[in-house]
Parts: structure tokens; sequence; C-alpha cells
């Protein structure tokens, strides 16, 4: 179980090292593209305002531009011409990190402007405003120009301004931008210009993804071992019911990638085969026991006969009374016997249609003597037949009213009842009744309870265990309840289709 553990700890300790690192490669990763995004943007708002002035005529020579511009047009273009050229502009970033933009046909371009490897230095102020402040264009014309210029971006502005041209910053959640405030004497309101944003990865949203992603893998890693470790719980708390119904050996293909648990189930098989053997050992002893205690029993009760025929009256009552005591040792060796017989499993038991009311009569008549002094009240269902071995269950049915018999004050209460899955006879009495905590401990073999009902009678705590393993071969059960006389009532219930016809 502790490799167990440790692997979880691994898990969690590995996964947090690796959530941390993506997040951080990815953080430096997005930093880097938001950087080259930005200085492509502000490459191509460098080039379309070079562009422009180039193409209209306005200036030959631009040294604020990042540019080298090779090909240059010696003619002036229209503000719709520059306009078209503007949009359908080619734009090429070379292996040395220069990057290239050209204008006009691809075949043959009217304009081609190349950089230098970076690092770059903008000067992005002196084109616009040389651009603005031109006097061959109108604002009709630069708001055209401005419009077909994909990296310009002009956003009208409602505060008051007092330059022409004014540059500004503004900040947009984490990112800051750059642009300028034109208000031109032809137009009722300021604009914002600034490099257009172009589309790119959010850097938030990608280490949150990227960190969700991370511990939902170590989540499921973890979910994967909790399911092996309860998988594992559960194979072993099968093994160990197996092992308590009785089960010796251990299954094949135990799951257990540590042997843990099969060290475990092993131990605990080994545990179980011990006290099998024990409980064998006592149960062999008992029985031996009880066997042999059965011929000297039958020359005492013999002996004793002999006596009394020779013996005055004085001593014959001794002789009687030794009698009495031959005969209850004779009856606890045979309740040790059957309740070992029917312990172990080596009683056959013969089910047949049986009487209750022929039974219960039989019973009540063998036994009269001592039941005269109670009234026995019987109620009988009108269909009185059910499946049975007739022997053991009048055994046990013998035992429970003679039980109720000791403890009885006057009446005994027998009662048959069925249904489409059971039968049940219950037994009732008067007497003291049992508490509840002590309900449970009188099928216990031996067991004695130290309350009223069991001190001032005799018995030897096999009669009611007995009864239970009868009704367990039956497929039943024997309950314990409260009489509506103040007794107790014991419910002897056993099953028309699932009680078993041997002990194997």
């Amino acid at each position: 179980m502790r490799e167990e553990m440790w692997r979880l700890y691994r898990h969690l300790i590995i996964g947090g090292v690796l959530v941390v690192a993506a997040c951080y490669a990815v953080m430096e990763f997005t930093q880097i593209r938001y950087e080259t995004t930005r200085t492509e943007q502000l490459l191509s708002v460098d080039a379309e305002l070079s562009a422009v002035l180039f193409l209209s005529g306005e200036s030959r020579d631009l040294p604020n531009s990042r540019f080298n511009w090779t090909v240059r047009p010696s003619e002036r273009f229209s503000v719709d011409e520059i306009s078209s050229l503007l949009k359908n502009k080619s734009w090429l970033k070379l292996p040395d990190g220069s990057y290239q933009v050209a204008l006009g046909p691809v075949e043959s371009p009217l304009l081609i402007g190349r950089t230098k490897a970076g690092p770059f230095i903008f000067r992005i102020e002196p084109l616009l405003d040389r651009f603005i402040f031109a006097d061959q264009f109108s604002y009709q014309d630069k708001k055209v120009l401005f419009e077909s210029m994909s990296s310009v971006s002009m956003e009208p502005f409602a505060q008051q301004v007092t330059a022409e041209l004014t540059g500004i910053a503004r900040v947009r959640g984490i990112y800051s931008q750059y642009g300028f405030i034109w208000k031109d004497a032809e137009a009722t309101e300021p604009v914002y210009l600034s490099a257009a944003d172009r589309d790119y990865i959010s850097l938030t949203f990608t280490v949150v993804a990227v960190s969700s992603i991370g511990v939902a893998i170590m989540l499921v890693l973890i979910w994967r071992e909790l399911l092996t470790l309860d998988f594992k719980r559960k194979t072993f708390e099968s093994i160990t019911r197996q092992i308590a119904r009785g089960r010796s050996g251990l299954p094949k293909g135990i799951p257990d990638s540590s042997g843990t648990l099969k060290e475990l189930a092993y131990s605990f098989d080994s545990m179980s085969s011990h006290i099998q053997r024990l409980l064998k050992v006592q149960r062999e002893m008992i029985n031996a026991i009880s066997h042999e205690l059965r011929t000297p029993i039958a020359r005492l009760r013999f002996g004793l006969e002999v006596m009394k025929d020779e013996v005055d009256e004085d001593v014959a009552s001794t002789v009687e009374a030794l009698e009495g005591d031959v005969e209850e040792l004779n009856t606890l060796v045979d309740e040790v016997l059957t309740y070992g017989k029917l312990e172990d499993g080596s009683l056959a038991l013969n089910f047949n249609e049986i009487s209750m009311t022929d039974l219960i009569e039989g019973i009540l008549q063998h036994n009269n003597p001592l039941l005269k002094h109670l009234e026995v009240e019987v109620r009988m269902d009108e269909n009185d037949l059910v499946v049975a071995d007739e022997h053991h269950l009048n055994r046990a049915l013998q035992n429970l009213i003679l039980n109720a018999a000791k403890y009885a004050a006057g009446k005994i209460t027998i009662t048959f009842l069925q249904d489409s899955e059971r039968w049940q006879v219950d037994i009732e009495d008067d007497g003291p009744g049992i508490a509840f905590e002590d309900r449970d401990k009188v099928f216990i073999p031996f067991q004695r309870l130290d309350n009223s009902r069991t001190r001032a009678s005799g018995g030897y705590g096999l009669g009611l265990a007995i009864v239970q393993r009868i009704a367990f071969w039956h497929g039943g059960a024997v309950l314990i309840d409260a009489s509506e006389s103040g007794g107790a009532k014991f419910s002897l219930i056993w099953s028309r289709s699932q009680h078993q016809t041997t002990l194997s």
C-alpha cells in the first residue's frame, strides 16, 4: 500500500513541476510571439506610409523609414490607384530575419522595400507627420488612404485636443498601445490613429488553457491510481468474505503489482486455515469425547437400574436422583453430537411433505408432563402442509416449545403462518422476555445470559443453537421479538424453494 501512496505523491510532484514548466514555456513563447507580431505591425505601418509618399510623389527620400527602397516609380499615382496598390501589397519574411514588401504586379513590382535584420528602432511619427501635413492630399483623400492601409487603425476620438497631431499612449488589458490623435481643420471631430492589432494568442488565455490541461492530466493519472486502489480494496474485501465463509486457498490471478495485497491476503488465508484447523480439532475432540461417553453412561444407567431393585427405599430415592443426573448427562451428549453434525455438515436431510398439525400435536403429547401446568394455544393455517426434514423440524420445534415452557408464567401460544414464499411458526410465552441487546447471544453454544430468564433455568445452551442450524439448512432463520403477552416470541422461518436437500 505504501508503494501505491508513493506513486500518487510522485504523480502530484511530477504533474505540478510539468504544469509550472509548461506555463513558463508558454508565457515565454507568447511573449516572443507578441513582440514579433508587434514588430511586424510597426514595419507594415512604416511600409504603407512610405509607399504612399513615394507613389504620390510627395517625397523621394525617407531617411526615417526602416526600409531600403530599391525600386521607385517615376510617375505619380492617383489616390484610387495608391489605395488599390496598398490593398494588394505582398509581404515576405526572409530567413535571415529581414523583411521585404512589394507593391504592384508580382512579375514587375512598382515599389520594393527591404529591411535589415532586427532589432528595429521605429520613427513612425515623422512619416505620419509628413503624410498628414502634405498639401496635395485633401482630408477625404487622407481618410481614403488610411482606410486602405491594413496596418493602420482609425477610430473616432471624443475628447477635445489642441494640437493637430498629438502622440498618446493607451492601455488595453495588460498591453499598452501608442498612437496619435489627429485633428484636421476640415474634420468635425478628431480621430485616433494607431497600429492595427493583428490576431495573436492571448497570454492569459494560453496560460490558463495549458494549466488546465496539465491539471486535468494530473487528475486523470491520480484518479486512475485511486480506481486501482479501490479495485484492490474490493478484491481484498471479496477474498476476506470468501475466507470468512470457510473457503480454503486463494483465487488465482489476484491483481496486485506490488504484492502487498497478495501478502495480506495470504496472511488472512493462513490465519483462517489455522483457525479452521483448531476448530476442526476442537469439534473432533468434542465428538470423540461425546461418543466415548455414551458407553460409560449406558453402563451407569444399567447399573443404577440393577441397584434400584436391591436397595431399600431411602437409598432408592438417591438412585433415582442419580438416574436423573445420568439422563441429563446423556441428553447433553446427544445435543453436543447433534450440534456437531449440523455444524460440520455431516447430516443428510430428507425433505418430505409434513402436516404441521400432526407434528405439533405429537410434540405436545410427547412432552405432556412438562406442559401440563401451562395453557397451550395452537393457531393453525387452513393448509398445514409444509416441506421439511421431519426429524430435524420436530427437534427444532420441540426445543423452542420446551424453551418457552421453562419461562412461561401460565401460557404458550403456537401460531403457524404461510405465504407464497415461506412457512413460519411463532412460539410465544408470557415469561420475563429477552432484552434486545441479548437476543443474538442466545444462539451462541453454551452461552448463559446473566438475567432472570436464564439464572432460574437449567439447560446447556445448545438447544437454540441447534434450532438455528436446523433453520439454516432449511434455507431459513430464527428471529426473536417481544411477545404481546410480555414474554419472548421465537419465529422459525424457512423458505418454500431455497431449502437445501443435503449438507454437502
